[in-house]
């Protein structure tokens, strides 16, 4: 039995070259997606049995595909999703597995690793790669990071402010007030328990939470 597959990603010939290929493998990509304009609702309407989708995907509007996950997996908690990422961002192997999502698959890797996580994934199953589960590992035993304590619209705030935005560009950047971003600061402040928009990059490049080009010595 084919499995239908909606694939949700910004990287056009990634996304093509993957739709070619799963054909081989009884995996049938119903439909794609260059934006996250609506996708939630695009994806419940294509009867997809899996979403594999970029996490790192970002919307005009400031949203993730990580938000996606959250906001699809709010609404169905059985539903399945692969993720793609980086090999470096331990702190979204975290949040997506906290979420719910069933696989996890570094973009680097090759597509028989795809076809594993798709096809354990809809079976119901989790699917890390040995390197991933490595670290999904690691990351559960070392002191609890941001990604952890915070919720998607407070880590996301989290991230902007450690990267330098102000708290009137995050608004900017997300959509939201002012008023509603400085909440999220102040929230933020004290789950972490740091004062200043300093403690909040000093944080970030500890967890790997920061896109600033940052090379610490060890």
């Amino acid at each position: 039995m084919s499995i239908k597959v909606f694939l949700a990603d910004d990287h056009q010939l990634l996304v093509e070259g993957f739709r070619l290929t799963l054909k081989n493998y009884q995996i049938h990509v119903v439909e794609v997606a260059y934006s996250l304009d609506d996708l939630p609702r695009r994806f419940a309407e294509s009867h997809a049995d899996v979403l594999v989708i970029d996490v790192r995907f970002q919307g005009a509007d400031g949203q993730t595909g990580l938000d996606v996950c959250e906001t699809i997996l709010a609404k169905g908690k059985n539903t399945k999703i692969v993720v793609f990422s980086q090999f470096d961002d331990q702190w979204i192997i975290e949040k997506t597995y906290k979420l719910g999502v069933l696989a996890f698959v570094r973009k680097d890797e090759n597509t028989d690793v795809l076809v594993e996580a798709i096809k354990t994934a809809h079976s119901g199953k989790e699917f890390f790669s040995p390197v991933v589960a490595q670290l999904l590992a690691w990351v559960s035993v070392k002191a609890p990071s941001p990604a952890r304590l915070l919720d998607a619209k407070e880590l996301k705030v989290f991230t902007l402010i450690a990267d330098g935005l102000s708290v009137s560009d995050a608004a900017e950047a997300m959509n939201l007030s002012y008023k509603t971003v400085s909440n999220v600061v102040k929230s933020v402040k004290q789950k972490l328990n740091i004062e200043s928009f300093a403690d909040f990059t000093k944080l970030a490049i500890k967890f790997g939470l920061t896109n600033l080009d940052v090379r610490t010595k060890t």
